[in-house]
């Protein structure tokens, strides 16, 4: 069995990447009001970073409950979804223009959405904390595709 903290471990490595390339992101920007949307983007990133350690912390503490584990199958499939999906994507998002950027930081932020979700059914007490940064994730989507249609 693997721990839950090993995925929320993942999660939090997501959150990481994602601030780093908005931080990015918002640095190249001419137009005050795309480096304002990331500069806010990668706020809420370090912010669901904050998250994700915390329920880390407080699922090691209870790391007795059998909430805290998840099987080898299911682990399996959110390591790999991440490694195959999202961080090879992230890896690109370093060396792009705008409009290519943004296409990818949609992907991002669809699997991401993905990731929670795969999640959602192994959380315990966690359950709620990590719909909230489904509900973010989504906005922060819907955000990228307004841009992206200007």
């Amino acid at each position: 069995m693997v721990s839950l903290a090993e995925i929320l471990s993942i999660a939090l490595n997501i959150e990481a990447e994602g601030y780093a390339f908005y931080t990015n992101l918002a640095t190249v920007q001419t137009e005050e009001s795309s480096k304002k949307l990331f500069q806010n983007l990668a706020q809420q990133e370090r912010e669901h970073q904050e998250i994700f350690k915390k329920l880390i912390g407080e699922v090691s503490q209870r790391s007795s409950s059998i909430d805290s584990w998840v099987s080898e199958e299911v682990a399996g499939y959110l390591k790999s979804y991440a490694n195959m999906s999202i961080f090879p994507t992230m890896a690109k998002m370093k060396r792009v223009d705008l409009k290519e950027g943004l296409h990818l930081a949609v992907e991002v932020e669809k699997d991401s959405i993905i990731f929670y979700s795969e999640l959602l059914p192994y959380a315990g007490e966690e359950r709620e904390t990590i719909k909230k940064v489904i509900s973010e994730e989504k906005r922060h989507l819907m955000d990228l595709l307004a841009l992206l249609s200007q």
